[in-house]
C-alpha cells in the first residue's frame, strides 16, 4: 500500500462492493481503492457476493471481507448470487452505517442501488463499462441506457474511468451537471514489472521458437474471441505462432472455443489456461497481447502488458485504447470485426518491426489515480458528516 497519509480525527467507513474476487479488472481496481483507502485512515470492508477467487489473497490484512451468501449458493450464476445478496447487502448497510458506499463495477450498480434505496451514506458508482454496449437492438440499447439513468439519480456521484466514455452523450450530460468525474485506470508499473520476474507455468514459454501470442479476460462476447480465432487461424497458415487464452468463463463456452480452432485446424496451436492472481510472467513472456473487444470501459491488461514491455494490439473499441496507444504510436489498432487487419496486426507485431510501447506505460501511473480517489472520498465523507449534523440539529 502507497500510504503515507495524515492521521485523521475520525476513521470514516468505506464500503466498497464486487461480485467476487475473480481475476478481473474491476476487482483488482477495487482491491487497490481498498488497500489505499485503509493505509490513508479509513475504515474499509469489501462487500462481495462470495467472498471466494484468485484475488482474495492480495486484499491486505487492514481491509475487512465480507460475504453476503452462504457458500451453497457459492456455484449459482453471477445473477442468482446477487438476487441472493440483496437482503444481506442492504442488512449491512443498516448495521455498520458506512459514510461511503462504492459499486466497483456496472454488474454490481444495479444490486447496490436497490440495497442502498433510502439508506444513509454517500453513494458511488464506477462506471467501469461502456453503458449501451454494441447491442444491434435499438430497444436493448433504449433498456439499458433509461436503466442507468435510473441508477444515476440513486447515486451521489459517477467516476468514469476512461476519457472515452464521455462520448456517450447521458455520461457527458451527468459530467456537465457537476455529477460526475473522470479518473482514468492507472497501473503500478514497478509492482507488475516485479511480478512479471516470476516464471511463466507454460511449456510454451520455453520454445522461443515459435511466439505466443496472448488474450487475457473472461470467455464472453465482449471479448471478440471469435474474431481473434478466424484471424489467428489466417495467421498460423503464414507461419508459426500459438496462442493462450488466460482468463474464466463457463465450460461450455471455453468446449465452443475449442471446436471452433478445431475447425480451423488450428487446435493444437491454441490454449486455455484459467486466470491466476499473477498473469504477469504469461504477459512478459508473451510476444504480443491481442485485446480485440467489442466494448471496454479501461482495459487494465493493455496498460499491465505495457509495463512488461510486450507490444500489443488493440481494437479501438477496446475502452481507451486509442489514448493509450497514442493513435498507434506505442501499438497497433485494429476495428474489431477486421479479421484481415487483425491477422495483419498479429503478424507485424510478432515479427522484427513491432511497434513497442517503450515507457508509455509510466503515464498511466496508478498513485495519481488512488490519490484522486481518495480526495473524492474525503469530499464524500466530509459531505456525509455535514448532512449528518444538520439532521441532527433539526
Amino acid at each position: 500500500m502507497a500510504g503515507n497519509w495524515p492521521p485523521r480525527a475520525r476513521a470514516r467507513r468505506l464500503q466498497i462492493f464486487v461480485s467476487d474476487f475473480s481475476a478481473t479488472g474491476v476487482v483488482r481496481n477495487a482491491i487497490a481503492l481498498a488497500n489505499e483507502a485503509s493505509a490513508s485512515g479509513y475504515q474499509v470492508r469489501l462487500l462481495a457476493c462470495s467472498p471466494q477467487g484468485v484475488l482474495r489473497g492480495d486484499v491486505h490484512s487492514t481491509v475487512t471481507v465480507v460475504g453476503l451468501i452462504d457458500r451453497r449458493n457459492t456455484e449459482l450464476s453471477r445473477e442468482r448470487q446477487m438476487q441472493k445478496a440483496v437482503l444481506a447487502y442492504r442488512r449491512h448497510i443498516r448495521s455498520w452505517r458506512p459514510d461511503i458506499m462504492l459499486s466497483a463495477g456496472n454488474h454490481g450498480h444495479l444490486l447496490s442501488c436497490i440495497a442502498w434505496v433510502g439508506l444513509p451514506g454517500r453513494k458511488l458508482l464506477r462506471i467501469s463499462n461502456e453503458v449501451t454496449h454494441r447491442s444491434p437492438s435499438l430497444l436493448t440499447r433504449a433498456w439499458r441506457t433509461s436503466r442507468f439513468w435510473l441508477m444515476a439519480r440513486l447515486a451521489d456521484r459517477l467516476v468514469y474511468v476512461s476519457r472515452n466514455q464521455q462520448r456517450h452523450p447521458l455520461l457527458s450530460h451527468e459530467l456537465a451537471a457537476g455529477r460526475a468525474t473522470v479518473i482514468p485506470n492507472g497501473v503500478d508499473v514497478e509492482a507488475v514489472r516485479s511480478a512479471a520476474r516470476g516464471k511463466c507455468a507454460h511449456r510454451w514459454a520455453e520454445d522461443q521458437t515459435i511466439p505466443f501470442l496472448l488474450a487475457v479476460g473472461r470467455h464472453a462476447r465482449q471479448k471478440n474471441f471469435d474474431t481473434l480465432l478466424a484471424a489467428f487461424a489466417q495467421a498460423r497458415a503464414r507461419q508459426p505462432l500459438r496462442l493462450i487464452f488466460l482468463g474464466d468463463g463457463k465450460s461450455a463456452e471455453i468446449a465452443r472455443l475449442r471446436q471452433m480452432a478445431a475447425r480451423f485446424g488450428i487446435g493444437p496451436d491454441v490454449d486455455f489456461v484459467p486466470a491466476t492472481s499473477n498473469p504477469f510472467p504469461f504477459m512478459a513472456a508473451a510476444r504480443a497481447l491481442v485485446l480485440p473487444s467489442l466494448w471496454e470501459g479501461s482495459a487494465n491488461v493493455l496498460l499491465e502488458s505495457m509495463a512488461c514491455g510486450t507490444a500489443v494490439i488493440a481494437s479501438r473499441t477496446a475502452g481507451d485504447s486509442e489514448l493509450v496507444l497514442g493513435s498507434g504510436r506505442y501499438g497497433t489498432l485494429v476495428d474489431p470485426d477486421d479479421v484481415i487487419q487483425l491477422r495483419d496486426a498479429m503478424l507485424r507485431q510478432t515479427g522484427p518491426d513491432a511497434i513497442r510501447p517503450g515507457t508509455r506505460a509510466h503515464c498511466f501511473d496508478r498513485t495519481i489515480a488512488l490519490r484522486r480517489y481518495i480526495r473524492l472520498f474525503d469530499e464524500l465523507a466530509e459531505q456525509n458528516r455535514k448532512r449528518n449534523v444538520a439532521e441532527k440539529a433539526v
